[in-house]
């Protein structure tokens, strides 16, 4: 659910060790903020001073390394914009920079050339991807996807149309969830074999058909029949004066569902048989959740701002993992636990990504990180991923690129879904 937050990250030399996550003067988001209003208002010294410091924080933050480039170019230090913008290529990343009126004064230059040639190495597709099925003709927002083994069935989240699409092996796209004034708009989606159970994460925006002002900052979970699409029940959070938005799920052997909030820093519990969600863990240092996987006794989490996190089920503590120089892990979306390895959908940058992430046996690290696929045909506008028999598969061209101000729903286009390689 990465349309609901901001990005930021980047851990050079993180420590490999577990450290909890401690608070700040200010946090980065606050100083990006603090940036924001100085270039406002005019003052570049200000606004660098203040992108400078967030990116003490995060030194792997695509975002604020553009956003200092810039501000350095206004000022007229061209060797420190050429600089910031370096660091982004070495993070294989590739902002659109070469026409932005922003670096005019840069352009034409031997350096900025430069940079303009490893931006367009970035740009180059990675990996391989599969396409594994085509939907053209979709006025909707695709964005949660899963799979159900026993008998191939595929299943789409529509956040505009607030319901659930099935397709059925190579089928044509027919709609699975029983229609419902009580559905909100459909994120993340997640499987229960053994209850017979599809769960939706549900979030209530302006891109939601009949959305009014009385739904915004509403969010709940569906617990949906997995044979029939009816609606089993709906499990709302309590009511804390907080906008919620509810991005991604993931349901334990017992049945007990974790999911995790974009805008309150919090990941929510339902146990079974529980009529109301409750708080698993929350802290004012995390940012903007997003997927989350069972590793043993905890949950790793996406946050769109701050990386991975590991939440230890017994103690709830919040810890940040550490990344490897010379990477970001900024803009994760969805999660997929493989046998020994994640799979993760990294849509807050440019190209966007699918990684596959290696994590220590402790979880302190990330060992390795993989591109599995980014730069290909089509391979934009990402939504969750899951597996099908061993294979990661995400959604792409999901519409939310296609927004605007004004439009809530984008015009007809097309939603595939591609395999990538297996472990």
């Amino acid at each position: 659910m990465r349309r609901l937050a901001l990005p930021s990250v980047r851990p050079f030399l993180l420590a490999i060790l577990l450290a909890p996550l401690g608070a700040v003067a200010q946090s980065h988001p606050e100083l990006h903020a603090d940036a924001a209003r100085a270039a406002a208002a005019g003052d570049l010294k200000g606004a660098r001073t203040a992108i400078s410091a967030a990116l003490a924080q995060r030194p792997d933050s695509p975002r604020y390394l553009r956003e200092l480039a810039a501000y350095a170019t206004q000022g007229g230090d061209a060797p420190a914009a050429i600089a910031a913008l370096r660091r982004i290529a070495t993070l294989g990343l590739a902002p659109a920079v070469e026409r932005d009126p922003l670096f005019a004064p840069l352009q034409g230059t031997r350096d900025f050339r430069e940079v303009g040639r490893l931006f367009a190495e970035n740009r180059e597709p990675r990996g391989e991807v599969t396409a594994l099925a085509e939907l053209p003709g979709r006025n909707g927002l695709i964005e949660g996807i899963a799979f159900r083994a026993r008998t191939g069935d595929l299943f789409l989240g529509d956040v505009h149309h607030r319901c659930i699409w099935r397709r059925r092996g190579d089928g044509p796209l027919e709609r699975f969830s029983v229609e419902t004034e009580d559905a909100l708009g459909i994120f993340g989606l997640a499987i229960d074999e053994p209850r017979g159970a599809l769960w939706a994460a549900m979030t209530a925006g302006p891109e939601i058909s009949g959305f009014t002002a009385d739904l915004k900052g509403l969010a709940a979970l569906a617990e949906f029949d997995l044979s029939t699409g009816e609606l089993r029940r709906i499990v709302d959070l309590p009511d804390d004066a907080r906008a919620h938005a509810l991005g991604d799920l993931i349901v334990a052997a017992d049945g007990t569902v974790y999911a995790t909030d974009s805008l309150a820093p919090v990941i929510w519990r339902v146990t079974p048989g529980a009529e109301e969600a409750e708080v698993f863990t929350e802290s004012d240092s995390i940012h903007s959740l997003q997927g989350l996987v069972l590793a043993g006794r905890a949950l790793v989490v996406a946050d769109f701002a701050n990386g991975l996190l590991t939440v230890d089920l017994a103690a709830r503590r919040v810890t940040r993992i550490a990344t490897p120089p010379g990477t970001t892990l900024v803009g994760l979306d969805g999660l997929v636990a493989e046998a020994e390895t994640l799979v993760a959908v990294q849509n807050g940058t440019t190209p966007q990504r699918v990684l596959r992430l290696r994590l220590a046996p402790d979880l302190a690290s990330v060992e390795s990180v993989v591109v599995l696929a980014s730069g290909h045909p089509g391979l934009d506008d990402l939504g969750l991923v899951t597996l099908m028999r061993e294979r990661p598969i995400v959604v792409a061209g999901a519409g939310w690129d296609l927004l605007s101000p004004g439009r809530p729903q984008p015009p007809a286009h097309t939603v595939r879904v591609f395999a990538l390689p297996a472990p």
